[in-house]
């Protein structure tokens, strides 16, 4: 069995891993911890094989102290960090191996690789990134949608311009070197993200739409079992696809 601490397990995707793997015959939910009770990592006497982290920015440098003082895998599904914050994580898998990625979902991952490849074949287009999630989600744009035109980026070489606020822009042409955001939040939408890309004669739309939470807890058990036994470093979605 995989001993597993969960970060976050009050939140919505906590409770969802929880009751996911309480048949399972492989993982083990050893220790729940939520921003409530973080103290109790302090008190753990049997360190977990891994821990699956889905909670907030602020909790996941609180699990990632314990990890490297620990000597403990991680995998983060946390969203909403900030480029200081991704190079203290980045410095952290100098010691242990860390799973990062702002989807778990295999789909989703699939959906940005293609609209890194509908990027690269056109050089003036306009893109715009839609993403709609439930009312209580914090972080806008979410994070997979900043993952896509990240990866846009990388693989384009173009200096882009991503534009969050419209209204400061109101009256200006768009121009071809931004990326366009769009959040909606309302009920209990799981998560859907939606790729556009217009050129002069025609459009491109993509979508993903996630209808369980599942899909991110089978791809955070499958990214624990992908790294636990490595010494260290940095994955992502795109190593687990390779594999």
């Amino acid at each position: 069995m995989i001993n597993i601490l969960l970060n976050g397990s009050n939140g919505n995707m906590g409770k969802a891993l929880t009751s996911y793997i309480k048949n399972s015959t492989l993982f083990n939910l050893q220790y729940a911890i939520d921003k409530q009770n973080s103290y109790l990592l302090n008190e753990i006497l049997k360190k977990p094989d891994i821990i699956i982290d889905f909670s907030t920015p602020k909790s996941t440098f609180i699990c990632l102290n314990y990890a490297v003082e620990n000597l403990v895998p991680i995998v983060i599904a946390t969203t909403g960090f900030s480029l200081e914050d991704e190079n203290r994580i980045k410095e952290f898998s100098e010691a242990i191996p860390i799973f990062k990625s702002s989807n778990l979902s295999y789909g989703i991952n699939i959906i940005s690789n293609i609209a890194t490849l509908i990027a690269q074949k056109y050089d003036n287009v306009d893109i715009e990134i839609l993403e709609k999630h439930h009312r209580n989600k914090i972080d806008a744009p979410s994070g997979t949608a900043l993952m896509i035109a990240d990866n846009i980026i990388k693989s384009t070489n173009k200096n882009y311009k991503y534009i969050f606020d419209k209204n400061h822009v109101s009256g200006t042409p768009k121009k071809y070197n931004e990326i366009g955001f769009s959040s909606i939040r309302g009920g209990n939408l799981v998560g859907e993200h939606t790729v556009m890309f217009f050129s002069g004669d025609e459009t491109i739309e993509i979508t993903h739409k996630a209808c369980s939470r599942n899909i991110y807890i089978e791809g955070a058990l499958k990214a624990a079992k992908f790294i636990i036994n490595k010494k260290n470093g940095l994955f992502n979605m795109n190593d687990l696809i390779k594999q």
